[in-house]
């Protein structure tokens, strides 16, 4: 049986001018097949060569991403975008019996000397950074783990909160009045740690769209709070329609209600909460459950806060992939105990009905710990440095 390898890498260099390169390398019967079949497509790549006549070795084709649409860019791929590419691939000084194929994507820019010098350094680092990252096996699986949660893409501009580094606050705009709702979000401090939840008086009144309204002005986690009693499954796909990253499903419902609620929100891909508002025993009803929720809410209702005291729940963090929420008597006062026993902290009237409300927002933020951006790499500071 001969030598089987095929390995893929990616590099992307460059501000102004960038330069995407991805790679898949390899040895044996699939590599010589896929090499190719793409040097017999229309229209043709080309061979990376450092010069007329003379390519490289290993063999390395360059396949242009884009469809060229005029000289300037034909002559691009043909001067300094192969050229780079060529150069990258002699001065690694790889085994001869690999194949490379490198895909490209190629400018339309003006053809100076200035851009020409530009594309032949961008190209030729990232040729050499998605090679090294292909035989390295660059990003390891731990790797994405980690940076999933901190990953900002260029042409996105926000992340995807999945909350998976507790604790967070959430803030509750459970007052039905649109104007003190924008003026709340604007106020709110850019933070990792803030969920945003549009509550239910909010949504009686202005209907689940003011989720999409929120998101306008403020585009983080938002919960929508429906406190779904019946029809799970429309209820979580109308919210996951109008962008709510996670709805809530009340506790006192039926039982087919919430699990078919949790059933559609896997489905849709966004997070469940089961408020246990009214529910004597919230964790024997968990428990119960076949499909379980992502957040198990333990809510003391407004109506009752003067007469019913928070209640004391002991070892609430010790249950595999549950997060834990508490509503329903938080203070200022009382996060420092809260913040170690839950994942998520509802503030609803402390900050919507406050004089300042970003000042206490802030305040709480600031005891539950950093935000994702001040450990964000620059660039890949932690890519391993090989040993030779």
């Amino acid at each position: 049986m001969g030598i089987f390898m095929l390995k893929f890498g990616e590099g992307v260099l460059g501000r102004d001018i960038t330069a995407i390169v991805n790679v898949v390398l390899g040895k044996g019967e699939t590599i010589d097949t896929v090499f190719t079949n793409a040097l017999t497509r229309v229209p043709t790549p080309i061979l990376a060569n450092l010069r007329d006549n003379l390519i490289v070795k290993p063999l390395t084709l360059v396949v242009p991403r884009n469809t060229l649409n005029s000289d300037i860019q034909c002559n691009l791929l043909h001067g300094p975008i192969q050229y780079g590419v060529a150069k990258a691939v002699v001065d690694l000084d790889l085994d001869g019996d690999l194949k490379l194929i490198v895909t490209v994507s190629v400018p339309d820019v003006p053809y100076t000397t200035l851009n020409k010098r530009k594309l032949f350094q961008y190209y030729y680092g990232a040729t050499r950074l998605a090679i090294s990252r292909a035989l390295n096996d660059y990003p390891s699986k731990e790797k994405i783990k980690r940076e999933k949660y901190r990953a900002l893409h260029p042409l996105v501009g926000f992340r995807d909160i999945r909350l998976e580094r507790p604790p967070y606050l959430q803030v509750a705009l459970d007052v039905p009045s649109m104007e003190n709702v924008e003026y709340v979000l604007e106020s709110l401090p850019p933070s990792d740690r803030i969920i945003v939840e549009a509550g239910t008086p909010l949504i009686k009144k202005y209907g689940i769209e003011v989720v999409e309204r929120i998101r306008e002005i403020y585009d983080g986690f938002i919960v929508a709070d429906l406190k779904t009693l019946d029809t799970g499954r429309v209820e979580v796909r109308m919210a996951f329609e109008s962008t709510a990253n996670a709805v809530v499903l009340s506790g006192t419902a039926p039982r087919e209600t919430i699990l078919k609620g949790i059933h559609e929100c896997e489905r849709c891909g966004i997070m469940s909460y089961l408020d246990t508002i009214n529910v004597r025993d919230p964790f024997g009803l968990y428990n119960s459950l076949e499909l379980k929720p992502d957040v198990l809410l333990l809510h003391r209702a407004i109506d009752e806060e003067e007469k019913v005291p928070m209640k004391e729940y002991r070892d609430v963090k010790r249950r595999e992939k549950l997060l834990l929420g508490i509503a329903g008597g938080v203070t200022l006062e009382n996060i420092e105990k809260l913040k170690n026993r839950y994942h998520i902290i509802v503030v609803g009237r402390g900050i919507t009905k406050s004089r300042d409300p970003g000042r206490v927002a802030r305040a709480i933020v600031n005891k539950l710990g950093d935000d994702i951006d001040q450990y964000r790499l620059y660039l890949e500071e932690d890519e391993d440095v090989p040993i030779r």
